[in-house]
């Protein structure tokens, strides 16, 4: 049946497509009127003649050029602004032919006041190929914060406590100016108002990893020249008060950037969890109740620097320290309670005290060399040091016990990561071709240790990854063809115990390939895209560090687990102002949480991780986005339908609960320019895999304003107004069931303070070479 269904998107979208209408693409390159140097990023409006109405936009790219695609018949002005250059504005006529304008060169202002046009720009516009654009710089979308809450406002992008999915998709990869971060709260750290355009893609080329599903590209507005500086700090306050700070600081002259990050964060809150796990098994049904109300601290810090440097208009060359530590401290009582047939088989106390600290040191290099118009090549390298140590200590008095008993366990590891990246591209009339390769090498060892009450470990990882691309797109009557292929070659292996026997040594060899076409059906814009990823485990997930919650419930990693293999199937429409994606997604080996009898233990139970068959889903999403007056609405639904097949209890169990969800986001513009935002979000019941959570919902609101010419920021939110949201979980798989009932912090509020000087800061224009390995850690 879903065959069928695939195979009928695919020939009516293929059919729309080749329906195009006749339409001709505007192109030109914006310079600096005295330097005569390119633009990046220079923010581009096609106004339609005689109303003034928008039609089209984009930003320029590294080289100032710019490209506004499938512009209909008719007279056009272009209107080009960038921050400390006087906006140009250029009289076009637009009829089968294509347009190229030239150079367009802006002279120099004394003003350096930001010009934002939010009169008639949509927030979000079709991209390139497929997905959508969100035209920050020019919406009320430059004024919400950070980037985590622009990023919130995209159709079908979630962010919550930090953590970013996409809907239907996963956790997507993020690039901030072609770099890829190695950490999300670096998103935080990045102020709305120094965004220009933020564009998610849903199906990603052969040239980014094969594991990320999804893509998210942030690009951000250049510095001028001189010294600039932000510093916010933002204080949160729940149940106990936190604060947060961060100093960035550049000096720009003429080639050079230098650049300085600090940030500290500290956060204190308290969570209860209350689970309740059946086990059946040959002396019948045990059921065990963990209840643990706990208080935790988190305390990172990082401190980054570089520099960004053009040995002349056509060779740059940059490097990037980044020094990250964590401490991560919790205190949680444990109150256990088990029962065997009805009957109290015993009860429990237990005070555990956990210390979890990180350290992290990564290096990353880049040279970009553009040799001609056509031809281009970079070159980046990662080098990663990355340590965990982490102890936990348990004093457990039981009930049959007549004296307590304590419990050490001690878990370390660390990990290295050598990573380099080329990529080769030649652009000419007859499409874009790109072509690289990458090499990854990874190495770690841990061990874990106990005072017998959990199994002692040592274990060894290494990991090598080869993996070659090529891609091909071309625009050919507004039509855009875009195709690639990717190699991945990964050899692993797994040791344990002080002689390292070697208990996994394995290779894989894939191909994944990715293909798109997108155009303009009348006012529709239509893209249809298949691609395959993959999903490795985390090292979490594979090494054999136990955690104790008593001696019935453990927590442990599985070295066994294998990648998984993602198929997807995407139809994307856009008629402004909505915007709907269509997908499918079949998903081989999924890697999920499953529970299991301790070997050593029959009546204890083993939370770990392991490959499942299969799983399906298919989703919508639809967007309706626009500015009416001093309002600016943004609302997103989805539906999502999943296939999944589980074992329970000696029978086959379908998880396939239709599940919805619905954001309502509204900016105001009020009187003396401040802007209030009133939010709410709902999630229905829903399935992911076998596992089921129940519905919840939320409201936050919130009210900002900028001060003394827009250098001074104030912004005060509040999530979670009525403290709906709560955290429930059901299972059944074998011979478990799992209920939880979890209830975390979500009402807080917060203040942030931005202070701003000069604050274009220009882009450091390295990128990872093994982010997605990086991810991992």
């Amino acid at each position: 049946m879903y065959r069928r269904f695939i195979s009928e998107i695919l020939f009516l979208s293929l059919t729309f497509v080749s329906a195009v209408n006749a339409t001709a693409p505007i192109s030109g390159r914006i310079i600096a009127d005295t330097a005569g140097t390119p633009l990046e990023y220079a923010n581009v409006l096609l106004l339609s003649l005689p109303d003034s109405t928008f039609a089209s936009g984009t930003v320029s790219d590294e080289k100032g050029r710019f490209q506004l695609v499938n512009v209909g018949s008719g007279k056009y002005v272009l209107k080009i602004s960038y921050i400390g250059l006087e906006t140009g504005t250029v009289l076009c006529e637009v009829s089968a032919n294509p347009v190229d304008i030239g150079d367009i060169r802006l002279k120099e202002s004394n003003v350096l006041n930001e010009i934002i046009i939010t009169s008639k720009q949509n927030p979000f516009r079709p991209g390139d190929n497929g997905g959508i654009v969100a035209n920050v710089a020019a919406t009320l979308l430059s004024t919400v914060g950070t980037a985590n809450d622009v990023l919130q406002r995209m159709p079908g992008v979630t962010v919550d406590n930090g953590k970013i999915t996409v809907f239907g998709k996963g956790v997507p990869i993020v690039y901030i100016n072609n770099r890829r971060i190695r950490d999300i709260s670096e998103l935080e750290r990045t102020e709305s108002s120094e965004i220009y355009t933020v564009e998610l893609i849903a199906n990603p080329g052969a040239k980014y990893d094969a594991e990320g599903r999804a893509v998210l590209l942030i690009k951000t507005k250049s510095n001028i020249d001189g010294f600039s500086a932000q510093v916010t700090e933002r204080l949160r306050q729940g149940k106990y008060s936190g604060d947060y700070e961060n100093i960035n600081i550049s000096y720009t002259h003429d080639e050079l950037n230098l650049f300085a990050t600090y940030v500290h964060n500290h956060s204190k809150q308290e969570a209860t969890e209350d689970h309740y796990y059946t086990l059946k098994n040959t002396d019948g049904v045990w059921q065990h109740r963990t209840f643990l109300p706990y208080r935790y601290t988190n305390i990172p810090q990082q401190v980054s620097t570089g520099f960004d440097y053009s040995l002349n208009d056509r060779h740059a060359v940059g490097g990037q320290y980044q020094f990250y530590t964590g401490k991560y401290d919790d205190t949680m009582p444990i109150h256990a309670i088990t029962h065997l047939n009805g009957v109290l088989h015993e009860m429990s106390h237990s005070d555990s005290y956990t210390k979890d600290n990180d350290y992290q040191h990564l290096v990353n290099i880049f040279y970009n060399g553009d040799f001609s118009e056509q031809y281009s090549f970079r070159f980046d390298f990662d080098y990663l040091k990355n340590k965990n140590d982490k102890k936990q200590y348990t004093e457990e008095t039981i009930s049959s016990d007549t004296e307590s008993r304590e419990i050490n366990v001690c878990n370390q590891t660390d990990y290295y990561l050598y990573a380099g990246k080329l990529t080769n591209s030649w652009k000419s009339d007859i499409g874009l071709i790109e072509l690289g390769g990458e090499y990854n090498n990874i190495a770690g060892n841990g061990y874990m240790y106990s005072n017998g009450y959990a199994d002692d470990n040592e274990f060894t990882n290494m990991e090598q990854k080869a993996a070659g691309f090529v891609s091909y797109s071309h625009k050919i009557k507004g039509i855009n063809i875009a195709g690639g292929l990717r190699y991945e070659f990964t050899f692993e292996q797994f040791t344990e115990g002080v002689t390292k026997q070697v208990i996994i040594d394995r290779t894989y060899s894939d191909i994944y390939p990715n293909i798109s076409v997108s155009g303009t059906v009348k006012n529709v814009d239509l893209s249809l895209a298949f691609n395959k990823r993959t999903q490795r485990p985390s090292f979490s997930q594979l090494n054999g560090n136990v955690v104790y919650v008593n001696r019935f419930v453990f927590q442990k990693g599985n070295p066994y687990l294998n990648k998984s293999n993602i198929y997807d199937v995407n139809l994307q429409a856009t008629m402004k102002p909505f915007y709907l994606d269509i997908g499918y997604a079949y998903v081989k080996n999924p890697v999920l949480i499953s529970f299991m009898e301790q070997q050593s233990n029959a009546n204890a139970i083993l939370s770990t991780y392991a490959n499942f068959p299969q799983n399906e889903t298919l989703y919508a999403t639809l967007n309706w986005n626009t500015q009416i007056k001093f309002w600016q609405p943004n609302y997103t639904t989805g539906v999502e339908q999943p296939f999944f097949t589980a074992t329970y209890d000696g029978q086959g169990v379908e998880y396939d609960k239709i599940s919805y969800f619905f954001k309502a986001y509204n900016d105001f513009m009020l009187p003396h320019e401040f802007v209030l935002s009133c939010n709410f979000n709902y999630q229905s019941d829903r399935q992911e895999a076998f596992i089921e959570s129940k519905s919840y919902q939320r409201i936050d609101t919130g009210i900002r304003k900028s001060l003394f010419n827009n250098t001074l920021r104030l912004n005060l939110m509040v999530y979670d107004i009525f403290d709906w949201v709560k955290d429930k979980n059901y299972m059944r798989l074998n011979n478990m069931q799992w209920d939880a009932d979890k209830k975390y912090e979500t009402r807080y509020a917060t203040l942030s303070v931005s202070y701003l000087f000069n604050n274009y800061r220009k882009k450091y224009r390295g990128n990872s070479a093994a982010q997605n390995d990086i991810d991992r850690f």
